[in-house]
């Protein structure tokens, strides 16, 4: 690519095979989180935070770049590829998955510390792949996870008590694990240790960064993770 336009370098690829595997995974995930918001009715309200993502993201993530490069690191990068609106496909799933099991929690406090929970566990799996290569990402892992840890087990209790009495609610809970699964899988692809990739070219973990968190921070508002039902 010769050009790094701020409108449409998040739409050009390397190669073929950088477009082909970015495809994949935003259609195969776009499915996933699809379905899970159907379920949640927020069908409506899933596609407004997919039109946030591909419009608005790409704008907010090339910008950012560009203040990067050349007034922080005083060096021009050429930005390709779709990883930044997958990435923040991805990020959707944690105010998803908060909505999706809402109902089954005490109070709208359990489905903040579960939010919370999901978002300090994102970081500490960002951190997890450089924590031999700096003392930092290693602090940053150990106090990430174990505030996510603690939080996710206050929900966990509250959750399981209920499975216990009720059959729908354990069916909810089994999926709800699944999908955290199935984030985290999909979230530790994103932050690989080794970032160059053939030719050349090195994985832009900046873009990853802007994608997850956009997408965590935008679909909690526009999915409406703590609409008032009263």
């Amino acid at each position: 690519m010769e050009s790094n336009n701020i409108f449409t370098s998040t739409f050009v690829h390397a190669d073929f095979n950088h477009l082909l595997s970015n495809l994949t995974f935003f259609i195969s995930f776009g499915a996933f989180i699809y379905t899970m918001n159907r379920s949640s009715n927020r069908r409506k309200q899933f596609l407004t935070s997919l039109l946030s993502i591909i419009v608005l993201l790409p704008f907010i993530y090339n910008i950012s770049f560009a203040l990067i490069a050349n007034f922080v690191i005083k060096r021009s990068f050429v930005s390709c590829g779709l990883s930044t609106v997958v990435a923040g496909l991805i990020g959707l799933t944690v105010p998803s998955l908060c909505i999706f099991v809402r109902d089954i929690l005490q109070n709208e406090h359990s489905t903040l510390y579960f939010l919370t929970s999901l978002m300090f566990l994102t970081g500490s799996a960002m951190a997890f792949p450089c924590i031999s290569s700096s003392l930092y990402n290693l602090v940053v892992f150990i106090a990430t996870s174990s505030v996510g840890l603690a939080l996710l087990s206050k929900v966990g209790k509250e959750v399981l008590n209920s499975a216990k009495q009720n059959l729908h609610t354990k069916k909810i809970a089994t999926i709800a694990f699944t999908v955290v699964l199935v984030y985290f899988t999909f979230l530790m692809s994103l932050f690989p240790s080794d970032i160059i990739i053939s030719q050349g070219n090195a994985v832009n973990i900046f873009a990853h960064y802007i994608g997850i968190f956009y997408g965590i921070i935008s679909g909690i508002y526009t999915l409406n993770v703590f609409q008032s039902n009263h």
